[in-house]
């Protein structure tokens, strides 16, 4: 039986070679005592970063004190657990050396049984900057690696991002930063249990269990295991124990009756049934440990097709077209986050209707919160090991060692969460390989981990999911578009306007993006009054890519038209931001299963920056998070203008056919309407499925001239146009199920269209807003003196129609802008 107590009091830090003491908070971070002792200010603010970089090349000492009695140190087992020592450390234990760390990303274990004294223990831990470590790494490798960001952060496992990123600043954080505990163990203790489907039939589950238990006790012990629904048990065995792969323990196969199966977010529900493993001596439980799981089944479907093989996620046996962002740290001072925090943002991404979130490599392995978030919230996890953007140093034995060693840990700890489908090398390496380093497929450079080490661990200790060597991968080269994962940074890296998404034929788009800006308070938070400009040094600071500020600016230009004043830009960006990726996620989910799946980046911030967020740092939503909850919405109505007809398609997430009635109406930028059509509609299951086809005649659009200019491949040149279809916009209404899907098409960009000042009108009654407009508008954005939640916000609004806003409180004053509004007049 194990005995866990949590060492959290009592911690007091200090440079190296200092007796300053000062009070520490653990789990925590250097950076963020001495924040809290009024030693550091704010890296958030203003460019306040630079000053914290002083701290990289600092050693410190963390130390506490705990109390051990006569029948702790009887135990079994005593054991020091650090779950997360950031990075190289000494551990020292009433001056007796422990052992040392250079695992960021691994949990630390200490045998107290020799040193453990009955009474007061004295505990310290001896922090070695990390970024002096490195370098000496560096320049005694045999090895040349090229890497982005820190040239020497290869060689050291350690959160990549913490070096700076293009959407996160430098700051090297050193602490412990997960949990400090003891575990006191007697009898017999279960380690590493397991549990799987290995498949469903005719509404059985077949799951397989297994665990090791390491025995302190000389009689002969059982294994029982309960499977319960809900506090009913659905399933139990009881087996002896015995030798399995050369430790004590157990596996068996369970069947499940009546199984209630784990589905993705929006095609069913996510029970969790809890597992119960007991460590029995005749009637006697010696220890008992309890994993939730979720009854599913995963499958990868690769086949070859007409345009070269799929990449398709299928659960029990239904393909699903994977909708999500991908996920980066929450925060550059990781300590900070919650629980609470975690299960807000996997909340907030439920109700965008995404289903899947990539954890990036770059980052962390997440907090236990995010997957348990995930596994009731049923969002698919995409799980990255931690490489990125880099060359590895996997040909020195000790790299390989230290890589095994992660690998297993991480994977024992994560395997019981159902969301978590697939497992991936690293990110963008494999395709660094081809593309940037031109080096072919070497075997090291990381390489050796991704393609041996790697997927021998998933192998041997997970079975139940898919492993992916490296996003993007796949094809004659790794980014190709015929085969495996794609990354599609054409668009907005390269300069290259969104409307090239539509060009892109990508099995599975598992990056693509485009910037904006924060929300607005977001903007105040971090700046002084005197930052508050479009290129000030501190705004441009706050966008961590290379001419970020000015490829806002481009592409505001190239769609919208030039921004008025600082928080006009931020208002365009979002809109434009939001339009951009809507172009892409309707391009790839009118292709299902073409592509299967749009994955953007990035659902969320690690500071407030201008970035290629949904979410801000604060949780606050921008444009894009609005547009997200329709785009990825079960059902999506798509109108195009091809060939000179007006079509519409209804994508369907639905697994059975559905009925509905589709309601579409033109009208003139002025507001007068021209025309509409209502039609009956079928949707069939899980796939696309065309509606409607109308003229322009059908709706009441005539012809008229207008000569705009065209960019060729050198010059741009004047071209006719329809002007009246110029001034016209679309609406549909889907009403699927009592539910009613919406979309809208206007047919150029915006910056040629000839908008109308709207007037928007909001009426306000308690926390509720209803807003009408007597012209269509677009990109309306409400802006409230009260930091309230809305249930939508960047709208676009037809003329006399009222759409209602509900506000977590009261919102105070309510202002209204539009692009009409926001757009300079130059």
């Amino acid at each position: 039986m194990i005995t866990r107590r949590e060492l959290t009091d009592g911690w007091e830090f200090a440079e190296a070679g200092s007796e300053s003491w000062l009070p520490a908070v653990v789990p925590g971070c250097v950076q963020l005592d001495l924040m809290r002792e009024g030693q550091l200010a704010d890296p958030f603010y203003r460019m306040n970063e630079f000053e914290a970089q002083s701290l990289e090349d600092k050693d410190w000492v963390y130390r506490t004190e705990f109390i051990l009695s006569e029948e702790d140190l009887a135990s079994d087992e005593l054991v020091l657990v650090f779950e997360g020592i950031d990075t190289y450390a000494d551990v020292t234990l009433n001056d007796v050396a422990l052992g040392s760390t250079a695992n960021m990303f691994v949990a630390q274990r200490f045998d107290l049984t020799e040193h453990a004294r009955v009474g007061r223990n004295t505990l310290r831990v001896d922090l070695y900057s990390a970024v002096t470590n490195i370098h000496t790494l560096k320049q005694n490798s045999p090895l040349d690696l090229i890497s982005s960001t820190e040239a020497a952060r290869p060689y050291i496992r350690k959160a990549q991002y913490a070096y700076g990123w293009d959407w996160g600043p430098r700051l090297v954080q050193v602490g412990l930063w997960r949990p400090v505990r003891l575990e006191i163990v007697r009898g017999a203790r279960v380690v590493e249990p397991f549990a799987y489907t290995r498949s469903v039939k005719d509404g059985t589950a077949r799951l397989w269990v297994g665990a090791q238990v390491a025995c302190y006790v000389e009689q002969a012990l059982d294994a029982e295991v309960c499977v319960s629904l809900d506090g009913e048990t659905k399933a139990s065995a009881r087996v002896p124990l015995s030798l399995v792969r050369g430790d004590m323990g157990f596996d068996l196969l369970l069947d499940v009756p009546d199984a209630q199966l784990w589905w993705p977010n929006g095609l069913g529900p996510q029970p969790l049934y809890t597992v119960t493993i007991r460590a029995l001596s005749g009637e006697a439980v010696v220890d008992e440990t309890r994993i939730r799981v979720g009854l599913r089944t995963i499958r990868l479907i690769q086949e070859s097709d007409v345009e070269g093989r799929s990449f398709i996620v299928a659960i029990n046996g239904v393909k699903v077209f994977c909708k999500g962002a991908n996920w980066i740290p929450a925060d550059s001072l990781l300590p900070r986050l919650t629980r609470q925090d975690y299960y807000d943002y996997i909340r907030l991404a439920s109700e965008a209707n995404m289903n899947m979130l990539r954890i990036w490599g770059g980052g962390i392995y997440e907090d236990p919160a995010f997957y348990d978030a995930c596994d009731e919230m049923g969002i698919m996890v995409w799980q990255d090991f931690m490489y990125s953007c880099a060359q590895y140093p996997d040909e020195l034995d000790w790299f390989q060692e230290a890589a095994r060693a992660e690998a297993e840990q991480v994977v024992a700890a994560l395997r019981n969460h159902p969301s978590i489908v697939l497992w991936c090398g690293n990110n963008e390496n494999n395709w660094g390989f081809d593309e940037w380093w031109h080096v072919g497929q070497p075997k090291y450079l990381g390489n050796y981990v991704y393609r041996e080490i790697l997927p021998a661990v998933c192998a041997e200790l997970d079975p139940s999911r898919p492993y992916w060597v490296s996003s993007p991968y796949g094809g004659e080269h790794p980014n190709c578009a015929e085969e495996g994962d794609r990354h599609q940074w054409m668009v907005w890296s390269n300069w290259q306007d969104y409307g090239l998404y539509r060009q892109d034929t990508g099995r599975f788009l598992s990056e693509f993006g485009f910037q904006a800006m924060p929300d607005w308070r977001t903007v105040l938070s971090y700046t002084a009054p005197e930052d508050r400009g479009i290129l000030t040094p501190v705004m441009r600071s706050h966008n961590k890519m290379a001419e970020g500020s000015e490829r806002l600016l481009r592409f505001l230009a190239g769609r919208l038209g030039l921004p008025k004043d600082l928080r006009s830009f931020v208002y365009l960006t979002q809109f434009n931001q939001a339009e951009a990726i809507k172009t892409g996620v309707e391009h790839w989910r009118l292709r299902q299963f073409m592509t299967a799946g749009a994955l953007y980046w990035q659902l969320n911030d690690c500071w407030p920056v201008a970035s290629w967020s949904s979410l801000d740092y604060y949780k606050r939503k921008k444009g894009l998070y609005y547009y997200t909850k329709a785009f990825f919405a079960p059902v999506l109505p798509v109108l195009q203008y091809l060939d000179g007809r007006i079509t519409l398609h209804g994508v369907s997430d639905l697994l059975e056919t559905a009925g509905g009635q589709a309601h579409i109406r033109a009208y003139g930028l002025d507001g007068t309407p021209r025309g509409q059509a209502t039609v009956d509609v079928t949707l069939l299951p899980n796939q696309v499925t065309p509606l409607a086809s109308l003229s322009p005649a059908d709706l009441g659009i005539g012809e008229s001239l207008r000569v705009l200019p065209v960019e060729g491949n050198s010059q741009s040149v004047p071209r006719a146009f329809n002007g009246e279809l110029l001034d016209t916009v679309v609406y549909v209404d889907l009403t699927v199920g009592g539910a009613v899907y919406r979309n809208y098409l206007v047919f150029d960009r915006f910056r040629e269209l000839v908008l109308r000042d709207a007037a928007v009108r909001v009426a306000k009654r308690g926390s509720t807003l209803t807003l009408t407009t007597d012209v269509p508008a677009f990109g309306v954005f409400l802006e409230t003196d009260r930091d309230v939640d809305l249930s939508d916000n960047c709208l676009n609004l037809e003329p006399g129609r009222e759409v209602v806003i509900r506000c977590s409180g009261d919102p105070g004053e309510v202002r209204v802008v539009h692009l009409a509004d926001l757009v300079a007049r130059i």
